[in-house]
């Protein structure tokens, strides 16, 4: 099932469900009451808090004096700790006149406190302790989050705890962050998803806060005659930002005790209700709690979109869900309704060439209404016939209603949701407190912490109530589609061409009647284990092992003693010469795209059950990884090399993915500007594909030269294998056999192939691309002069040195733009440093000056910096490189890059670390001077329309200008 959740939810930070954690040593059987075997964690706290029986971790909930409540969590053997704040308060408390002022608050926090005034204090201090942060506004929440290296909690939280005491507002400041606010606004403004929701807000009543603005822009945060907003801004602060509104979950290395000290000392001051002059956290009474539209229910628009997408959505206005979590109707429903097995609506809608994908489940949910919502991703051959797709929606929806309320359906889905929960991974720990926060106001203290798993409660009615808002009576029907035609209104903030149009009674009678005799629910679902054997746990942290073969085969084997859990991971890549040129790679996508599809309904309950796998195409070949539970991980394999070898689809199917892979790969030209400079340097240093050019070459293929690729990619090549996790050795060594006899590639020497680089020469190279959006960007790629670890150590030390000054130069004080940075930009082996901005305000050559008189102005910065400055920025970069993995993936991940850069003896963040503790303050500022100051080795990659061919660079000129490559083996 894919889960749905609507496009604008998940640009404002739409959270997902944390997936599978440690457990103890031996096998667990999966009755009733393994829910219940770790019991309730009180250690002392005011309230139980229910966990995994995985988790090792000990937590207190606690309510402070002032109404704020607080999760803590200890967890002894964390490198990182983290915080969030939510704040119960969001777009829909936005004053109707001031449209976005949550969104600008939430920006305005950022920018100085009463005891750190300093716009970018907070900033620097958590980027030079190996941390992160951020933050995002919802409809009905504000979330604060960080992580930090787990010894300088308390001094995080400190300048965190300040957001809600005591902000400055700085005049200066609310100023100039309207413009980061109107930056933001124009990034997306041809956003798709945000164009449809801009349409979707002017259809709702106004009287509900969804038809308002959430955004902001200059226009409704200016500034009026006798109404200026800095006056605004505090009074919703004071009004909105008070202890009771808000929840608390730190994470941390510390005891309890410790870290109830530390949040009582630091947010006790956060004022109450009473403060506010009593401000409610409830609903106004006046306020709806079903959305509403200007017009009655059923109707339908047809929004032209920017990229070529093809949508039909469908919108069906609920109550809340919200109290209703031990019964779930949105995750049930979208369960049933998001099907992909045989008989599946998606199935039937594929077989016909009508659609690619169905997502289904909640859009959103408030006290102010909530809707079920479902997306089907149609081809060009589905938006002709697009009457037919409603049809059959709709009586995909009645069959759902009439056979699907079942109690074994639903113990299915809670048995799911319960595995999930027992094996739970360690997730990083700025998004495991940043989940619970924003959870915390839906569940009780007790179940914080297992309440978005539990499903423990049948009611057939209280299903059947929600059924019946999916019907044809209560649709909001939508078609995006670049072959709408004949719109006839405009939307007023993203200027989306659209039209309205009520539903002919006549077609919502046929839709109440529509039947599809050929439409079946799912069986029960036989990948859902009965027992979970587990690795070791608590041991030694171990290396993979190469297994010994007849053949040589390279066959990794780590296994693991750490995590105690029931998942493992097998990967096998082939390398093979067939993917070197464009048309070869255009080929093996869409090769891929076919098997994968043609596995779907076979494979579905398998990904439903923890079982997954993915196919992929990597710059040397394609590879295959399976992930999950072990039990049946070599049945699924079988299923997968079955379907590799013998390739079986339709004309019609080969049709619609090419079609599909040809519009992805051309709307990559509509991604904003940056996402567009970033896409350059590897073609010009690597000579890999573009996208829009694997499109041409993919409008040039039929389906008789995908059936030659599919008999030749295998008949020479090699092969890696990697087993790791809960899988045996045994287990390992019979996938690698069965995948080699399948594949019979594999014996040395087969292949070779090398992936290269171009060595830039000492001077500044340029290249400018013509982008369809009205900002500009630059980006600069300064590559580094050797493959070494040295190198790679200093690069690094730079960018931790450069990463916070030149965001809080370009953005906070040049206010330039939103998309702003400094990154590592390394390519395989080869160390390199970038630097970008997009910006709505200035042109591509002032940026450039910009960011040339930047590093410029820093080359006395790094001679004059202090010995105890340069120590913390090392600190924090050891903290990121040698921060533990905190389950079996993050693991495997580690070893398979270690793997990809050649390090087979598994060292290479060893290594690594130990040069950056290498790096004094001489190596520091020679490195500078070489690297971006005398001897720079620069690629500038600019938007921006010329008529100089010579600032439109290849391939092939790049390396006419470098004269040296560097070579790296596959």
């Amino acid at each position: 099932m894919k889960l749905f959740r609507f496009s604008f939810l998940g640009l404002l930070m739409g959270l997902t469900l944390l997936s599978q954690a440690n457990v103890a040593h031996g096998e667990t059987d999966s009755s009733e009451s393994a829910w219940w075997i770790a019991g309730p964690s009180t250690d002392g706290g005011e309230h139980p808090v229910r966990r995994s029986p995985s988790d090792d971790r000990s937590y207190r909930y606690l309510t402070l004096e002032n109404g704020l409540a607080v999760l803590l969590i200890s967890d002894p053997d964390t490198d990182k700790a983290a915080a969030s704040m939510n704040v119960r308060v969001g777009s829909f408390d936005n004053p109707p006149d001031r449209e976005g002022l949550a969104h600008f608050l939430e920006h305005m926090l950022f920018l100085g406190t009463d005891k750190y005034p300093q716009p970018g204090a907070y900033q620097k201090f958590i980027s030079e302790h190996g941390g992160q942060h951020n933050a995002y506004t919802s409809m009905e929440n504000t979330n604060y989050f960080f992580d930090v290296e787990a010894s300088h909690l308390q001094a995080a939280l400190n300048r965190f705890s300040r957001f809600f005491i005591a902000p400055r507002f700085d005049a200066e400041y609310v100023d100039r962050e309207r413009n980061a606010v109107e930056s933001e606004f124009r990034l997306k403004f041809k956003d798709d998803s945000r164009r449809e929701w801009d349409v979707f807000s002017e259809q709702v009543d106004p009287a509900h806060p969804l038809s308002r603005f959430s955004v902001g822009d200059l226009e409704s945060l200016a500034d009026r005659e006798g109404q200026p907003i800095r006056p605004e801004l505090i009074a919703f602060y004071q009004r909105y930002y008070t202890a009771e509104r808000m929840s608390l979950v730190v994470l941390g290395a510390q005891g309890l005790d410790r870290l109830e000290v530390v949040v009582r000392g630091l947010f006790a001051n956060i004022p109450t209700i009473k403060d506010a002059g009593g401000a409610s956290i409830d609903t106004a009474p006046n306020e709806p709690s079903l959305v509403t539209f200007k017009q009655a229910l059923p109707f339908q628009l047809e929004v032209k979109p920017v990229k070529d997408q093809r949508t039909l959505s469908f919108v069906f206005p609920t109550p809340s869900f919200k109290d209703k979590w031990r019964t779930r109707p949105d995750y049930f429903w979208g369960h049933l309704i998001g099907d992909e097995t045989d008989g599946s609506l998606i199935a039937s809608l594929k077989e016909a060439g009508l659609a690619n994908g169905l997502s289904a489940g909640q859009g959103f949910d408030t006290q102010r209404g909530a809707a079920f919502m479902v997306q089907i991703e149609l081809t060009a051959k589905g938006v002709e016939r697009d009457e037919e797709v409603l049809q059959q929606f709709f009586a995909w929806l009645k069959l759902a209603r009439q056979q699907g309320i079942e109690a074994w359906r639903f113990v299915e889905l809670a048995q799911l949701l319960q595995v999930q929960f027992r094996f739970q991974d360690k997730a990083p720990p700025a998004s495991y407190v940043q989940f619970l926060s924003s959870g915390m106001r839906d569940y009780p203290p007790e179940e914080v912490v297992r309440g978005a798993y539990l499903m423990d409660q049948f009611d057939a009615g209280l299903l059947n109530r929600y059924a019946d808002y999916l019907v044809p009576d209560n649709a909001f029907v939508s078609l995006l589609a670049p072959e709408v035609s004949d719109t006839n209104l405009v939307s007023k903030q993203y200027r989306a061409p659209y039209r309205v149009d009520g539903l002919p009674p006549e077609t919502v009678t046929a839709l109440r009647r529509a039947q599809s005799p050929g439409l079946a629910l799912a069986p029960a679902n036989a990948y859902i284990a009965t027992a979970y054997p587990l690795s070791g746990k608590g041991g030694e942290s171990l290396r993979p092992v190469k297994l010994a073969n007849d053949q040589a085969i390279p066959i990794w084997y780590y296994r693991d003693q750490v995590f105690g859990s029931p998942t493992g991971v097998f990967d096998v890549r082939v390398t093979t010469p067939v993917v070197e040129t464009c048309r070869g790679v255009a080929l093996s996508e869409l090769y891929l795209a076919l098997v994968q599809d043609s596995l779907t309904e076979a494979t579905y309950q398998a990904g439903l059950a923890g079982l997954g796998y993915a196919l992929y195409q990597w710059h040397g070949g394609v590879g295959v990884t399976i992930n999950g539970y072990t039990d049946r991980q070599i049945v699924l394999l079988e299923k997968i090399l079955g379907a590799m070898n013998e390739p079986r689809w339709s004309e019609r199917d080969f049709e619609r993915l090419r079609s599909a892979l040809i519009r992805d790969f051309r709307n990559t030209l509509k991604q904003w500007p940056v996402r567009q400079l970033f896409q350059q340097v590897a073609p010009l240093l690597q000579g890999s594909c573009e996208k829009p050019g694997l499109a041409d070459q993919l409008a040039e293929i039929d389906s008789q030269d995908l059936a030659g690729f599919s008999d030749s990619l295998f008949r020479t090549g090699h092969l890696r294998f990697y087993g790791g996790g809960a899988l045996s050795e045994q287990q390992t060594r019979r996938m690698a056999e069965l995948t080699q006899t399948s594949w019979r590639v594999g014996r040395a020497g087969d292949a070779t192939s090398v992936e290269e680089i171009i060595a830039l020469p000492p001077t500044t190279l340029e290249h400018r691309i013509d982008v369809e959006h009205s900002d500009s960007g630059v980006l600069l790629y300064v590559q580094g002069h050797e493959d070494s670890l040295l190198e790679r150590a200093l690069v690094a030390t730079i960018n931790g040195a450069l990463e916070a000054p030149f965001y809080t130069t370009m953005r906070t004080e040049k206010q330039f733009g939103y998309v702003v940075g400094a990154s590592v930009m390394h390519l395989n082996r080869l160390p390199g440093q970038g630097f970008y901005i997009q910006s709505p305000a200035a042109g591509e050559a002032d940026l450039r000056s910009e960011i040339n008189d930047f590093i410029s102005a820093h080359e006395s910065v790094f001679a004059q910096m202090p010995d105890a400055e340069l120590e913390r920025i090392k600190a924090a970069l050891l903290a990121n490189i040698e921060e533990r993995p905190r389950n079996v993936k993050e693991q495997v991940a580690r070893h398979q890059e270690a793997l990809d850069l050649g390090y087979e003896q598994f060292d290479f963040r060893d290594k690594l670390a130990e040069q950056v503790r290498g790096v004094d303050k001489e190596k520091l500022v020679n490195a500078y001077r070489r690297l971006l100051v005398a001897d720079s080795r620069r690629l500038w990659v600019t938007t921006g329309r010329t008529s100089k061919p010579e600032a439109v660079l290849t391939h092939g000129q790049v390396k006419d200008a470098g004269k040296r490559l560097y070579a790296y083996p596959r």
